[in-house]
């Protein structure tokens, strides 16, 4: 009985002094705001007690399931649209405060000041299944520096140029299985297409190697697209999916164990051939950064284990982020020209000039693959379906003193703040751009002066600064070789209305009216339902 009274005594005194932590956090947290609120700075109403729990669970609710989170700041400026430059959000227990940034002046003293503003502590979170604990993205300083500058050359314009024939001869395996579909009339998942050709095209350009992800099963890219289901910022409003926590652990383990394994041999191999320089033609981004370790260590026996990690963390970051986020971006490019039958045209006319016949184009671009330069129409094409659909944001992390200066001049402090560039929020925002909801290409080929021109520093789905998107250049590439191998062959028209309809579904299932939005999987934005379709053989 003692010994029960006991146990049950030492419960409820834990229990005890859970809550008074729990009630010392929320008074410390909600207590932060109303500080905030005295300086006058920017926010939704907010509750004493709730914070803007009730806010962020209104918008949650009004949202299509798992909406990217993206849309959350953009619907809080449709509510309130005077906050339409940066604003606080008040949301503990589920996230420390968020300063969420909209103009793109404010997104360029983040990212371009003098001082290198650290990354939020969650990337990490998000990326250690996936890398290990050293990336580009999340690597500071000096350390930073010197990655950068070893993979930079393998991410030139020029070193990209001389990738195409083999991108080419992807995407040629993609052409072909669309006219399977077309073929056989079969509803399809696009995104299940474009993940698979993209991640064999950024297999080549980085390890010069083929995971054939397109006609098989590969072990390591099964285990990575498996791998980004399970990562995590660490900030879940879904109860069902802080369950996954328990097992999380024991799926990361297994499914690195498949990467490192797989990745370790070809990187072996790839060392190997850099050291016998007749049979390498050096072609890889991992093999130009092998040979400037060479270059430095002559004499080396074998890869030194620290340049070991940190390569095989290199690769397996170029190889999530050169494919998913592109995937994306193709998919959503296509939606919005088949949407857009004017654009289409005015794209399909380009490309009859400057590619020649669909049956000519493989070859020519083989042969001459700066033809892609001339596709300026294209290009434009492709940078607003970026804006409109821009798949990622930065999240950096504040610090005291760190302040961002507003439109009017107020100045924001950033101390104990997760500061949240949404990229998407300033993409539609109306105070930056002119008709932002509209398809417009057009305002990519302007003059300066001209209302659709696009403002300063405001495009950003590869951010800017010295810390963008390593392989901006190489997605652009990606996406202009599939549009033209493919936008003359074949229509594709998006069958969400087909599969709503056989899966029980409702096409009222829309954000801002648009049954195509994006859902949160892994690193970003992807369409939702994959983005279900069926092709049309135009021959």
């Amino acid at each position: 009985m003692t010994f029960k009274f006991t146990l049950l005594s030492c419960l409820v005194t834990f229990a005890i002094g859970l809550l008074s932590l729990f009630c010392l956090k929320l008074y410390n947290a909600r207590k932060f705001f109303r500080q905030l609120q005295s300086q006058d700075l920017p926010m939704p109403p907010h509750h004493w007690l709730l914070g803007h729990l009730s806010l962020a669970a209104q918008i949650t609710k009004s949202l299509a399931p798992y909406a990217a989170g993206g849309y959350i700041a953009d619907q809080v400026r449709q509510r309130y649209p005077d906050l339409n430059a940066a604003f606080y959000l008040d949301v503990w227990p589920f996230s420390r405060p968020v300063l969420a940034i909209l103009d793109p002046d404010m997104m360029h003293q983040l990212t371009q000041q003098g001082k290198e503003v650290a990354k939020d502590p969650g990337l990490r979170t998000f990326l250690q299944p996936l890398t290990g604990k050293e990336d580009l993205v999340t690597m500071e300083g000096a350390t930073w520096k010197r990655w950068r500058s070893i993979f930079n050359p393998g991410f030139s314009a020029n070193h990209i140029t001389s990738l195409i024939p083999d991108m080419v001869d992807k995407v040629l395996v993609f052409r072909d299985i669309l006219a399977g579909k077309a073929q056989s009339g079969e509803l399809f998942h696009l995104e299940q297409l474009t993940l698979k050709l993209t991640i064999d095209i950024i297999g080549g350009a980085v390890m010069d190697h083929e995971f054939h992800s397109q006609t098989r099963h590969n072990r390591m890219t099964a285990a990575l697209r498996r791998q980004l289901q399970w990562c995590t910022m660490g900030i879940e409003m879904n109860p069902l999916d802080n369950l996954k926590n328990f097992i999380r652990p024991i799926v990361h383990a297994y499914n690195t164990s498949i990467m490192n394994k797989y990745l370790t041999h070809e990187l072996e191999q790839r060392y190997s051939s850099v050291l016998d320089q007749q049979h390498n033609p050096g072609k890889s981004v991992i093999d130009l950064a092998l040979k400037a370790y060479v270059d430095e260590y002559p004499n080396s026996n074998g890869i030194p284990a620290p340049f070991k990690s940190a390569a095989m963390a290199q690769i397996k970051l170029f190889i999530f982020a050169g494919h998913d986020t592109t995937s994306t971006a193709t998919v959503f490019t296509f939606h919005l020209l088949y949407k857009h039958p004017e654009v289409l045209k005015r794209l399909r006319e380009e490309h009859d000039a400057v590619l020649g016949p669909t049956a000519d184009v493989p070859s020519r671009l083989a042969s001459k693959p700066r033809l892609l330069n001339q596709l300026t129409y294209t290009l434009a094409s492709i940078k607003e379906a970026l804006r409109i659909y821009p798949t990622v944001s930065t999240i950096r992390n504040g610090e005291p003193d760190l302040h961002l200066s507003g439109p009017d001049g107020r100045r924001f402090p950033t101390e104990n703040c997760m500061i949240w560039g949404d990229h998407y929020s300033n993409h539609h925002n109306p105070r930056v751009w002119d008709r932002p909801e509209e398809y417009l290409p057009e305002r990519w080929l302007c003059a300066e002066g001209d209302p659709l021109y696009p403002p300063k520093h405001a495009w950003r789905p590869f951010e800017k600064g010295p810390r963008n998107c390593i392989g901006q250049e190489l997605a652009l590439t990606e996406i202009k070789i599939i549009l033209a191998l493919t936008i003359r062959d074949f229509d594709i028209l998006d069958a969400y209305a087909e599969f709503d309809k056989a899966n029980g579904g409702s096409m009222d299932r829309k954000v801002n009216r648009q049954r195509a939005y994006m859902v949160r999987i892994g690193g970003g934005g992807h369409p939702a339902d994959g983005y279900p379709c069926r092709a049309r053989s135009l021959a």
